[in-house]
């Protein structure tokens, strides 16, 4: 419907192996910079499994001191402390309004070992002054990689009417322990020496803000970022199930996504693939099938080769660079962004430029 709320970015916040906010980690993606690393966890025959880990120097800023009344693992601390990275630039933007609800992208379950403990977060948040966050309107879903997009349906469908102001989505995520690591080890899915399927999990936090109202969202040159409702879909064939993989489930995301969009053709995909062979095939599908919708040059950009499969972080990474982008990019009108999950779900959305006086005038009207 015409007079249906329209989400706008209007702030984010990133941390990752190749980078601490979002203009760094897009030019030094832009500049091919990889920071896979050998480490200390070897798989079943010994040999070193790779990762990108965030700088050490990360994790002991001063203004960190974590509260140390409940024990919480090496994991654990990483994915408070970048969650307080990117939040802070979130909070310099001052991008946030009062009391913002926030959605926490988590991993699925069955790879939910020793992931961002909510309750740890909440104390911290405090601690580190974010009290514009509101403990009470926190929320989490567990569903992966695509758990970001999910989260943005979620704003849609039940906090844009109710906080048009601002809410927050995003992640934060760290795979180093062997219990995080031992699925996808035994599934034999883990990069390590010499060629191989396999990927490079990454830690990484990002956060996004969106708003219904397009004053307050970020501009460069009189133009913001709309973020458009996602399309929501599940692979039957995914890794924790005996079904044939047809890589069904994305292009249903893919035509979601498109189906309201008139806007210009999709100059690029920002995608969740991580180097894995498997998800060559969902991509072939979904973008022959949704071929008429894009331009003749569409590029794909999969930021993992740079800095790892940041998880429940993937979306949110994604979404950021991509409007990032749009805003840099003079030639580009529209991304379309994809993220998919281990355990079958799969999002895609679009992000388009737009004047905001545009905007403005248009909610004036309605």
């Amino acid at each position: 419907m015409d007079d249906a709320p329209q989400l706008y970015l209007s702030g984010m916040g990133m941390v990752n192996a190749i980078g601490g906010s979002v203009s760094m980690v897009w030019a030094a993606a832009g500049a091919g910079i990889n920071r896979y690393t050998l480490s200390r966890f070897v798989d079943d025959r010994g040999n070193p499994i790779r990762l990108a880990p965030v700088p050490d120097e990360v994790f002991y800023h001063p203004g960190w001191a974590l509260d140390e009344g409940d024990f919480h693992s090496e994991p654990q601390d990483h994915a408070i402390k970048m969650a307080l990275h990117a939040l802070g630039q979130v909070a310099e933007q001052g991008a946030f309004p009062e009391q913002a609800p926030l959605i926490l992208a988590m991993n699925e379950p069955e790879l939910c070992a020793d992931c961002l403990p909510l309750d740890k977060l909440k104390a911290n948040l405090a601690l580190a002054g974010h009290d514009w966050l509101s403990p009470e309107l926190l929320r989490n879903l567990h569903t992966g990689r695509a758990a970001g997009l999910e989260a943005v349906a979620f704003a849609y469908d039940y906090l844009a009417e109710t906080y048009p102001q601002g809410m927050v989505i995003g992640a934060s995520d760290s795979p180093n322990h062997y219990t995080r690591l031992r699925i996808p080890e035994k599934q034999s899915r883990l990069l390590t020496l010499g060629p191989n399927d396999g990927y490079a999990p990454g830690e990484g936090a990002a956060f996004v803000v969106l708003t219904a109202d397009p004053a307050r969202a970020l501009e460069e040159n009189g133009q913001i970022i709309v973020v458009h409702p996602p399309g929501l879909a599940r692979e039957t064939g995914h890794w924790f199930s005996d079904e044939h993989y047809r890589g069904e489930g994305l292009d249903a995301a893919f035509k979601a996504a498109l189906a309201d969009y008139n806007g210009p053709a999709i100059h690029s995909i920002y995608s969740s693939m991580n180097g894995e062979r498997y998800w060559a095939k969902e991509y072939g599908v979904a973008m022959t099938r949704s071929r008429d919708r894009l331009s003749d040059d569409v590029h794909l950009v999969h930021p993992a080769e740079y800095y790892g499969d940041l998880g429940s972080a993937t979306a949110p990474s994604l979404l950021a660079l991509a409007a990032f982008d749009l805003l840099k990019n003079t030639r580009a009108q529209s991304h379309l962004v994809y993220s998919s999950s281990d355990a079958g779900l799969r999002g895609a959305l679009i992000v388009e430029k737009r004047p905001r006086a545009m905007e403005i005038s248009k909610g004036e009207a309605i």
